[in-house]
């Protein structure tokens, strides 16, 4: 999902990188997508669908924790959502 572009996913990517930076904590995603951190974090230890998978893959290790970009997350989550994201 890396060389994509879509409005809508940018002006989300613009959103959460205002509200919670460039990268993500797992608790700060949890809280992004309306679920618990204990929940997000079983379901990326096991993921089961295309953008669970995908959220794992995105994720950088940074010394013990784990961070989500907030442009790749934004692009997940337009994916999900059925914004067109078209191809670059």
């Amino acid at each position: 999902m890396g060389d994509t572009t879509s409005p809508c996913a940018t002006l989300l990517a613009q959103q959460i990188t205002e509200r919670y930076g460039l990268l993500i904590s797992q608790f700060q995603l949890a809280e992004l997508l309306g679920r618990s951190a204990g929940g997000l974090r079983y379901s990326l230890k096991y993921p089961s669908d295309p953008s669970t998978r995908a959220l794992k893959a995105c994720g950088r290790k940074i010394g013990r924790r784990v961070y989500y970009p907030a442009s790749e997350i934004a692009l997940i989550i337009a994916y999900r959502t059925g914004c067109k994201v078209q191809r670059a």
